[in-house]
């Protein structure tokens, strides 16, 4: 008998359903409709959270689907499914994914420039394309004060970006910066007349019942990081979507080619000038921590300085959502995703 087909095997002889698997554990989570815990082969996945996490008194959630079916789902400390965190640098991929929408319908195109939205744009930014935005290759700053600011609107934050000085041509290097994606986002209001939050609602919030992840209620949201909030259930779902090619419970968020456009390796060949995570290549919005041989993403990340990390998996079928608040915790969150994998790798 295989591997997987006894592993499976001995899953359903020692828990038959979720039901029994969390009456058996002693735990539950009543009112959602995924119970807490881990699957009986994937047990060992629990007992790392509690020894990395729970026990050195730290706060954590973890949801990791495997094949479509979520094989564990814990919270430790004071997490619950209810607990909003912040998502930092993972709102990039949503933010990206929102515009890749806009992409689908024609509103926007991928070499759509900035100028194009901003006919007042000065020559040195106006021919910025969107997927130069969404790549880090735009050569725009790597930080603007405005950013955030509740004074400003999207709109003024981004012409504001567009005037500052630029750090090298457009596409010639990779530089990792947060303004680019707020000149996306203001592109993209300016392409359907419709406020940022509304469309990313109407486009990938609602359809996949993210109701506990926002970017909050600022005129001017930081749409790269800043006030951008979400929970484990909510991020997973949308990784669920990506990993199945855009589709989610049976509805179509993207197309097949955004997908492909996302995970296309962005930065072969550049020089790089700033990155947080050396030698990694970036598509669009998302890390590439794997390429395969035509060098397309097969494991995509987006993860937060303070420890909110949502990872898609093509080779092993997987989604990981692993969400901790503190930056001080990176080894154990790295850790904590190579025993993941190891289990994942295992129960093949």
């Amino acid at each position: 008998m295989p591997h997987r087909n006894r592993a499976a095997a001995s899953a359903q002889a020692t828990c038959a359903t979720w039901l029994i698997i969390v009456t058996a554990c002693g735990i539950s989570d009543p009112g959602r409709a995924e119970p807490v815990g881990c699957l009986a082969a994937y047990a060992d996945i629990k007992d790392s959270m509690t020894a990395r996490f729970a026990d050195a008194g730290n706060d954590a959630a973890l949801i990791v689907r495997v094949d479509g079916k979520t094989v564990c789902r814990l919270f430790v400390g004071a997490y619950t499914p209810e607990t909003r965190v912040a998502t930092a640098s993972a709102a990039k991929w949503l933010t990206a994914a929102t515009v890749l929408t806009l992409v689908d319908q024609g509103a926007v195109r991928l070499n759509s420039k900035t100028a194009d939205f901003f006919p007042t744009a000065p020559a040195a930014t106006a021919g910025i394309t969107l997927t130069q935005l969404l790549s880090h290759t735009s050569g725009l700053l790597w930080f603007s004060r405005c950013m955030g600011r509740r004074d400003d609107t999207l709109q003024e934050c981004a012409q504001s970006i567009l005037e500052s000085d630029q750090q090298f041509e457009p596409g010639t290097q990779f530089f990792y910066a947060g303004p680019p994606f707020t000149v996306a986002g203001a592109m993209a209001e300016r392409a359907t007349g419709t406020k940022w939050e509304t469309i990313f609602r109407l486009k990938i919030g609602d359809p996949l019942a993210m109701s506990h992840t926002s970017y909050g209620d600022s005129p001017n949201p930081a749409l790269s990081e800043g006030e951008m909030v979400s929970n484990a259930d909510d991020y997973a779902r949308f990784a669920q979507m990506i990993l199945d090619g855009g589709v989610y419970a049976g509805r179509r968020l993207l197309s097949d080619a955004a997908i492909v456009e996302m995970r296309r390796n962005r930065t072969a060949g550049l020089p790089v000038a700033s990155s947080p995570i050396a030698g990694t290549p970036y598509g669009l919005g998302v890390w590439l921590e794997a390429l395969d041989a035509a060098g397309n993403g097969t494991v995509l990340s987006s993860p937060g300085v303070g420890g909110f990390v949502p990872i898609v998996d093509f080779n092993r079928r997987m989604v990981v959502v692993l969400t901790v608040q503190d930056e001080k915790l990176w080894p154990a969150i790295n850790a904590m995703l190579a025993h993941v994998r190891a289990v994942a790798d295992r129960e093949r």
